[in-house]
């Protein structure tokens, strides 16, 4: 049970931090800091080893600070993938400490509740049963391919912290990428979403209502018809097309479910050129990265290209697999590469200028740092072009319902007059 404390100091955001003291259970400190860094430093200075900070309420960080806190947020989310990234920033706070890797997994045991411990109390059993960490990793499906792999090559070079690091700083990297093309895709979408929430209300509460004034009446001009009949057909057929409304949000949400459909959609997708290029290369950049991160790792590049399969799409594993198979026969990594498809013109010179120098891996984070950074470009660009044209056809579609609904009025006090 993870106890609290309250700890003021310089005035600034309120952070918790979940500490630890040697093989003592995790407490829990109330600090106030200028940021994240300050509190944390502050806490070491006085011994502690930090696993976790948050700040209170609503305070903005920058982005730095969230990207290198982003595994400690993400403990907030019940997601799988969010208990990982917790658990490795805190198993590295503790080796980082100079505790063991046993009575690290112990003291985080002694300080998790629910269904986290039990993981955590079987890696702690294999351990001493002789296991080493990655062989009792691997025997459980909470652990990434990847992380088992940088821990298996950890373990031939005595450097498990390393490891762990170099885990964190590679999805530190794929998240701040995956903010990037997400906070520019936000605004056109949130649009989209309130234009079409607009157009629903108009269409579905205030036309026929409006239609119900004219109904009566004789002689209608083609306007007022065109409201009446869309009242006549929501009042026959609403239910119908509820159920069909319903249905189809149930399908995309299925299809979004489903990775099988999405490979399917994606399929689609790269098959229009103006957005296959640019797909492609987000995808590639996230293979390049997460190769060059277990190479880095020490491991052998072509079991990199076998783990590293699981990042890409399913549109292009099939060439993943075609260019380990060509490094298999002997082939070079800058011909294997280009034969299977799988290198861009930029990566193809750098995988080329890495085998001349001996370091393949970091020749390709460089292409995937070039890469990145030309996708997020990319999709700046686009936006910049979407967002007036969906802006445009909102106000299109909200002004042609309003004229509809407000013609027929002025046609009448014309004829009146």
């Amino acid at each position: 049970m993870i106890g609290f404390t309250n700890h003021r100091g310089a005035n600034g955001v309120k952070f918790q931090l979940e500490v630890v003291r040697g093989r003592e259970a995790p407490i829990r400190l109330s600090w106030e800091a200028p940021d994240a860094q300050a509190a944390k430093a502050a806490a070491t200075e006085q011994g502690w080893s930090v696993l976790r900070v948050v700040a209170h309420g609503n305070q903005a960080l920058s982005w730095g600070a969230i990207v290198k806190l982003r595994a400690l947020q993400f403990g907030q989310r019940n997601t799988p993938a969010a208990q990982v990234l917790v658990f490795v920033e805190q198993f590295n706070a503790l080796l980082t400490a100079g505790l063991s890797v046993i009575e690290s997994l112990d003291t985080l045991q002694r300080g998790r509740t629910g269904p986290w411990s039990a993981p955590l109390a079987l890696l702690t059993t294999a351990l001493k049963q002789g296991q080493s960490l990655s062989e009792a990793m691997s025997q459980q499906t909470v652990f990434p391919a990847l992380l088992i792999a940088l821990v298996r090559s950890a373990e031939q070079t005595s450097n498990l912290p390393e490891a762990l690091q170099r885990f964190l700083e590679h999805e530190e990297r794929a998240a701040k990428v995956q903010h990037q093309v997400t906070s520019v895709a936000l605004y056109p979408t949130l649009l989209m979403l309130v234009g079409g929430a607009v157009m629903a209300f108009l269409l579905l509460y205030v036309m026929p209502r409006f239609a119900r004034v004219f109904e009566s009446m004789a002689n209608l001009p083609w306007s007022a018809q065109l409201m009446v009949s869309w009242s006549k057909l929501l009042n026959q057929h609403g239910s119908v097309l509820m159920v069909a409304a319903l249905g189809l949000a149930v399908l995309i949400i299925a299809t979004i479910a489903s990775e099988r459909q999405r490979g399917r959609m994606l399929s689609l997708a790269m098959s229009w050129r103006p957005l296959a290029q640019t797909l492609c290369t987000y995808h590639l950049a996230r293979w390049y990265r997460t190769i060059g991160m277990l190479v880095a790792g020490g491991i052998p590049l072509p079991e990199s290209l076998d783990l590293a399969e699981s990042v890409l799409p399913l549109p292009l594993r099939s060439g993943a697999m075609r260019a380990a198979l060509a490094m298999r026969e002997g082939l070079p990594p800058s011909t294997a590469f280009e034969l299977a498809d799988m290198a861009t013109p930029v990566a193809a010179q750098l995988i080329k200028a890495g085998e001349r120098s001996g370091d393949v891996g970091e020749m390709l984070q460089r292409a995937a740092n070039f890469h990145e950074n030309e996708v997020t470009k990319s999709i700046d660009k686009a936006m910049r072009i979407i967002e007036p044209v969906v802006m445009t056809l909102i106000g299109l579609g909200v002004g042609i319902i309003v004229i509809l609904m407000y013609l027929p009025i002025f046609e009448l006090a014309s004829a009146i007059q």
